[in-house]
C-alpha cells in the first residue's frame, strides 16, 4: 500500500470536510422545502402531489450518494414550483407576472448570482451538490426553466404552433431537462438517454392527451398546425369547446395514442441487451410507461369521453 502524500491527503480532507458541510446544509433546507410545498399544496391538489413526494422519495432509494438524493430532493422541488406558477396554481410574488418570475429564474441559472428567494436557494444547492459527483445541472436547469418560459407566454392565447416548435419545446423539458437530468442523478450510464428517448416521447404524448381539456381551457394548444390541418380543427373549435364532439379531434386522438404505443414498442426494441439498474427499470416501468401504456390502449380503442367532456 503506497504511503498517502500530505497533498492528498489535505485534498481528501477537504473534500469529506465539504461534504460534512454540505450534507448539513441539505438538512437545514428542510425547512425551506416545508415552506416552499406550504405554498404548493391545497386541498384540490394533494392527490397530484401525493404522487410527486412518492416520486422523489423512490428515486431517492436508487442514488448512491446524499449529495444524488439531495439534488432529487431540493431541484425537482424547485423545477416543480415554477411550474405551478406558470400553471396559475401558485401566486407569484407581489410585483411579478409569471413571465417575469420566470425569466429572472433564467438569469439566475445563468449567471449564478447570489440567491434571491427560496427557489434560488434550493436551484443554487443543487448544483453545489451535483459538483461533488461530477456533474453540472445548469445547462438542464436552463432546458426545462425554458421550456416552462415557453408555456408561460403562450398561456391563453390558444396560438397553434407547427409541429417542430412544439417538439422541440417538449424535447427540451421531457428529455434534455428531465430524462438527461435524472440519469446523471441516479448514476446510471449516460448511454440510456438515446435508449429511454422514445417512453420520454410517448409519456409527453399520454400528459398531452390526458391534460387535454385542462390545457384548452388554458389557452394552451399542443395540437401542431400541421395537425390541425389534416384533421380540420381550428382555433374557434377548441376555443368555444366544441372539440367534445369533433370528428376531427377524436381522429387526432387515436392518431395520437397509436403513435405514443408505437413509441413504447420502439422504446422496447433499443432496450434489449442493454443492462440498467433493477431501480431504474422499475422506476421507468412502474412510474412512466405502465400508465401511459393502459390510458393510450384505451384513447387508441376509441374511449376518451370523459377525457374531452369532463376532467379526467
Amino acid at each position: 500500500m503506497g504511503i498517502e502524500s500530505p497533498r492528498t491527503f489535505a485534498e481528501r480532507d477537504a473534500r469529506e470536510q465539504r461534504r460534512v458541510e454540505l450534507d448539513g446544509e441539505v438538512e437545514s433546507y428542510a425547512k425551506i422545502r416545508e415552506n416552499v410545498f406550504a405554498q404548493m399544496l391545497d386541498e384540490k391538489r394533494k392527490k397530484k402531489y401525493k404522487w410527486f413526494l412518492r416520486g422523489i422519495g423512490a428515486l431517492k432509494l436508487v442514488t448512491d450518494t446524499k449529495e444524488q438524493a439531495g439534488v432529487i430532493e431540493n431541484f425537482y422541488v424547485a423545477m416543480r414550483y415554477i411550474d405551478d406558477v406558470v400553471d396559475g396554481d401558485v401566486k407569484p410574488p407581489e410585483g411579478y407576472t409569471p413571465i417575469q418570475y420566470v425569466k429572472e429564474k433564467i438569469e439566475f441559472v445563468e449567471t449564478d448570482r447570489p440567491p434571491k428567494d427560496d427557489i434560488e436557494k434550493l436551484i443554487s444547492l443543487s448544483f453545489r451538490l451535483g459538483t461533488e459527483f461530477g456533474h453540472d445541472y445548469h445547462e438542464d436547469a436552463k432546458d426545462i426553466i425554458g421550456s416552462l418560459l415557453f408555456d408561460a407566454e403562450r398561456r391563453g392565447t390558444h396560438t397553434i404552433f407547427d409541429e417542430k416548435t412544439l417538439h422541440d419545446h417538449f424535447y427540451a423539458l421531457d428529455i434534455k431537462g428531465t430524462i438527461k437530468g435524472a440519469l446523471k442523478v441516479v448514476g446510471e450510464n449516460m448511454n440510456l438517454y438515446e435508449v429511454i428517448e422514445p417512453l420520454g416521447e410517448a409519456v409527453r404524448i399520454y400528459y398531452n392527451l390526458r391534460d387535454f381539456r385542462d390545457d384548452i381551457q388554458a389557452g394552451l394548444v399542443n395540437i401542431s398546425s400541421e395537425d390541425c390541418e389534416r384533421f380540420h380543427i381550428t382555433k374557434d373549435t377548441l376555443k368555444s369547446g366544441g372539440y367534445a364532439t369533433h370528428m376531427g379531434v377524436h381522429a387526432w386522438f387515436i392518431d395520437q395514442a397509436k403513435k405514443g404505443l408505437a413509441l413504447m414498442d420502439e422504446y422496447h426494441k433499443k432496450k434489449e441487451g442493454v443492462t440498467m439498474r433493477p431501480a431504474t427499470e422499475a422506476t421507468l416501468k412502474l412510474g412512466f410507461e405502465r400508465k401511459a401504456k393502459s390510458f393510450m390502449t384505451a384513447v387508441a380503442a376509441g374511449k376518451f369521453e370523459k377525457i374531452l367532456g369532463k376532467a379526467a
